[in-house]
């Protein structure tokens, strides 16, 4: 007898790339047009740092970065999870066009983290 697999359909897992931004990547966020810093984002949402309290449920946002030329995706953000500093929230009211924008990106971020990754280990195969 074959064993049973079951899966489960949780809503709350990711089905999107995530990718960590780091420092001198081209990306802001403004949430209520305060400027916070972004921890990582997807096409489906995005983490963030914000030292003050952010209370609602929706904020409007506007996102920006550069890739090929400047960007800019606005709509809102539903918070999701709060750990102060720390906030996740999910995009709401963009359209397919602004995920694809973001998508971008995203696969723009990845390349970079591969650049990066092979010219550590070039570093440290010199010092070595």
């Amino acid at each position: 007898m074959k064993p049973v697999i079951e899966i489960d359909n949780d809503d709350s897992q990711r089905f999107n790339y995530r990718v960590t931004l780091h420092e001198g990547d081209p990306v802001s966020l403004e949430v209520a047009g305060v400027k916070v810093r972004v921890i990582d984002i997807s096409a489906n949402g995005v983490a963030f740092r914000y030292q003050g309290e952010a209370s609602q449920e929706i904020y409007p946002m506007v996102l920006t970065f550069e890739v090929d030329k400047v960007y800019s995706v606005a709509g809102n953000l539903k918070i999701n999870r709060r750990k102060n500093p720390e906030y996740s929230a999910e995009f709401v009211d963009i359209n397919e066009k602004d995920v694809e924008t973001i998508t971008r990106l995203i696969i723009e971020c990845q390349k970079r983290d591969i650049r990066r990754a092979k010219a550590l280990k070039s570093e440290a195969k010199k010092r070595s």
